[in-house]
């Protein structure tokens, strides 16, 4: 019985290894996907929901360097 509990938490943390990953490669919060891959049995649903999401990555850095070395209008 320890071996299966072993067993379950050594995948759990992998599939919240995994969300950490693909949320850190793709440019999604990382900690609010690795919180969220904490959860068991709902870890396997954010992953597959890493899985299909696009890259945003291209978008957040267009966003910071469009615009933020203008100067304001007072």
């Amino acid at each position: 019985m320890t071996q299966l509990i072993v067993l379950l938490l050594v995948v759990n943390l992998g599939i919240t290894y995994q969300c950490y990953r693909y949320a850190n490669i793709k440019g999604y919060p990382v900690t609010t996907f690795t919180c969220l891959g904490l959860i068991p049995y709902f870890n396997l649903v954010v992953w597959v929901y890493l899985l299909f999401l696009p890259d945003i990555t291209p978008f957040n850095k267009q966003f910071e360097y469009e615009g933020h070395n203008e100067k304001q209008p007072l």
